[in-house]
């Protein structure tokens, strides 16, 4: 009986990823536009036409308690019970549109999640700058060599910072250390 072992599924010409060229990954750090992972944009635009729901809310709930509890005690003479009524039913009307909120809040953090892949790509891009980020982000590029997205405000924090601090020539450098296969010849160590 003939066993497989791993490397007999794997194709003899296939060399995982393309490494590219340092000039090119700090293109792609320089194209991120950071604003695409504002999650209250995104949720603003997921809602569309609704937006008004979230602006009227107060002031018709205020608008509905004054209202009802006033007609609460013309018609049965009791203003207090009226208010209490109408309060829980404004608080209960409430909780139903802040779950609602809390959909849009959802999907549009999963949208930003899914920005953060298609922008690390299959090669990633914070990982290969770990070196010029500070050990709070450890846990960050390690999570997205994992394929873990989830925390988009860190990477929009580390983004910003290697757009503003990063030196380029230190970091053509350590590529090419770390990299030696694609360096070119004249480059000294």
């Amino acid at each position: 009986m003939e066993t497989n072992q791993p490397s007999d599924f794997l194709d003899q010409d296939d060399q995982g990823p393309v490494i590219p060229d340092p000039e090119e990954m700090l293109t792609r750090l320089k194209q991120v536009d950071v604003q695409s992972f504002n999650i209250e944009k995104i949720a603003n635009e997921l809602k569309g036409d609704k937006v008004w729901i979230s602006i009227l809310t107060i002031p018709v709930s205020a608008i509905i308690l004054v209202s009802f509890t006033l007609l609460g005690s013309f018609l049965f003479d009791r203003p207090i019970v009226s208010f209490i009524v109408t309060a829980l039913l404004l608080f209960w009307i409430s909780k139903m549109f802040e779950q609602h909120e809390r959909n849009y809040k959802i999907a549009a953090r999963q949208e930003v999640i899914n920005r953060v892949r298609a922008t690390e790509g299959e090669f990633g891009l914070i990982p290969h700058f770990k070196h010029f980020l500070p050990t709070k982000y450890r846990h960050l590029w390690q999570s997205l060599k994992k394929g873990n997205y989830m925390y988009v405000e860190q990477y929009v924090q580390a983004i910003l910072l290697l757009q503003n601090k990063l030196d380029p020539q230190q970091f053509i450098r350590i590529w090419y250390l770390t990299y030696p296969e694609i360096a070119p010849e004249d480059f000294e160590p």
